[in-house]
């Protein structure tokens, strides 16, 4: 299943991310906030565009662009939103097969979610437990 380094590849390796070993390392990655340049390779990672990930993340538009224009470390608010975003996506990839997949399971409705789509559940931490508790009952052939 997801590990630390394909979750820090996602999110731009070493050089954007540094190397945490587990899940429990990127708190304080986390906590310093992205570095911006982790906008854009989420962007090119997921193959969705900036434009949806900040809505459903309801992070604003214009806090993205400054933040790019600036290039000033992200919030650690928004850093999380952006961690499980990569989470939800670097999980869905292992568990469906490939990233095509993982990104149109992201943003279709589904019945488990009250028929809300994975990416809009995202903004809040019971949101993003219950697209993962989904993903891992999938994983496990429990149907729902």
């Amino acid at each position: 299943m997801e590990n630390a380094k394909e979750l820090a590849s996602f999110l731009g390796g070493a050089s954007i991310v540094g190397s945490p070993q587990s899940d429990f390392e990127f708190i304080e990655v986390i906590r310093r906030g992205l570095p911006s340049r982790v906008i854009k390779r989420v962007d090119k990672s997921s193959a969705v565009s900036e434009e949806i990930i900040y809505k459903s993340l309801r992070i604003a538009k214009r806090t993205v662009a400054r933040r790019k224009a600036n290039a000033t470390r992200l919030k650690a608010s928004e850093s999380e939103l952006i961690y499980r975003f990569a989470k939800v996506l670097v999980t869905a990839t292992a568990i469906l097969g490939d990233r095509d997949k993982a990104r149109q399971w992201v943003l279709s409705e589904n019945r488990a979610l009250n028929g809300e789509r994975p990416i809009d559940l995202l903004d809040t931490g019971i949101g993003f437990e219950d697209v993962m508790d989904v993903l891992h009952r999938i994983e496990f052939g429990v149907y729902s």
